[in-house]
């Protein structure tokens, strides 16, 4: 453990006096749930439109109602919404946060890049064949089946470029939640709690899974011990976000009909 306890510091407050930090960092954690779930699904667009309409921007409130549920392509345009409301909602609060209140290097929360990543690699690669036969299993199950890809082309319609456009997006997203649980939150949390901050973060980790298959909420918990773990070792979130993207992929490429 003394690996994990090297990057992970603790700075405990004086007897009797929250950590402001840490108050922080859990508030933004619920507050991001709360903003994944109410607001960040295809199925709760509505906010958009209602918040325009109340600004008197009538016309832009009717193109991003036609676009996201009217449109022939509104399961792709409703996609692309998923994807670009989570980059928003995990990086740029969290960027905010660690500049005017952890008053850190975003490098020191997860963002490390070097040629050190390649000793990493290795082991990334032996977690990715470990899972494999994990991952066709769930290709295989019909509930998976029924969830993913979250974007699939009509019968019919080409898979370019728009499937294309939607895993890039979708992969743009897994690196955007892994910077803020993996990164912001346990490099973040770290300071107080020292390796638990790993468990701290898995709560609201987890709690983004429960729309999920059981299955897929149940192996959140294990996904976010080790890439937690994993990420406070090698300081970085990148091969965990790649990890992360692999096994989605796959299952999208298994399931897609």
């Amino acid at each position: 453990m003394s690996g994990f306890t090297e990057r992970a510091r603790v700075v405990a407050p004086a007897p009797g006096e929250l950590d402001r930090d840490a108050v922080v960092l859990i508030l933004l954690a619920i507050g991001v749930v709360i903003a994944i779930r109410y607001g960040g699904l295809s199925s709760t667009t509505g906010w958009l439109t209602t918040t325009l309409d109340s600004l008197a921007l009538d016309g832009l409130a009717d193109r991003f109602d036609r676009a996201l549920n009217r449109s022939d392509h509104a399961p792709f345009n409703s996609r692309m919404y998923w994807g670009l409301f989570r980059w928003v909602v995990y990086v740029v609060p969290a960027v905010l946060v660690a500049r005017f209140v952890l008053r850190t290097r975003l490098r020191d929360l997860g963002l490390r890049a070097g040629p050190e990543l390649r000793h990493h690699a290795p082991l990334y690669l032996g977690l990715y064949l470990a899972l494999l036969p994990l991952v066709v299993a769930a290709g295989l199950n019909g509930e998976f089946q029924d969830t993913y890809p979250f974007y699939e082309p009509p019968p019919g319609v080409s898979f370019w470029p728009r499937f294309y456009i939607w895993e890039a997006v979708y992969a743009g997203q897994f690196l955007a939640l892994e910077f803020f649980f993996r990164g912001v939150l346990v490099h973040g949390l770290a300071r107080r709690f020292g390796p638990m901050a790993v468990f701290v973060a898995l709560i609201p980790y987890v709690m983004i899974h429960l729309t999920k298959p059981l299955a897929e909420a149940l192996g959140s918990i294990v996904a976010g011990i080790v890439l937690g773990f994993l990420s406070l070792r090698t300081g970085s979130i990148y091969l965990g976000a790649a990890l992360h993207f692999a096994v989605a992929l796959t299952i999208d490429l298994l399931v897609l009909r």
